[in-house]
């Protein structure tokens, strides 16, 4: 897996597909009417993949994770970078500029994984 964004904390907004004609109308922070928003999220896209975290008494949880389709990361953290998954459903978000202190979120490795010999080596 190779990791093309790694961004915390952040604001992500999701809506289901057709909500928009274009991805790029949705914003995460205000959230756009007729999309879900979360804060104080991790956002992960990989080469084929989005994951999104969220900080839980548990430890770090992900709530969102799919295999995207489209995917146009922004030069500034400040505006919103979009997704557009597989399945549809279009995604925003943003760099959060409240803190994430004493967030769990911050030193999860979300690409730590462990490989059976078995397995296809990328």
């Amino acid at each position: 897996m190779k990791v093309v964004h790694d961004l915390f904390p952040a604001f992500v907004a999701v809506a289901p597909e057709g909500t928009y004609e274009k991805v790029q109308m949705m914003t995460s922070s205000p959230i756009s009417e007729g999309a879900y928003g979360v804060t104080k999220t991790r956002v992960v896209v990989s080469d084929t993949r989005i994951i999104v975290a969220v900080d839980h008494s548990d430890g770090p949880r992900i709530i969102f994770s799919e295999a995207y389709a489209e995917f146009h990361k922004s030069n500034d953290r400040n505006e919103d970078s979009y997704v557009i998954t597989e399945n549809g459903k279009m995604i925003a978000y943003k760099y959060d500029a409240n803190c994430g202190c004493g967030s769990r979120l911050r030193s999860w490795n979300p690409y730590r994984h462990v490989y059976s010999e078995k397995d296809p080596q990328e």
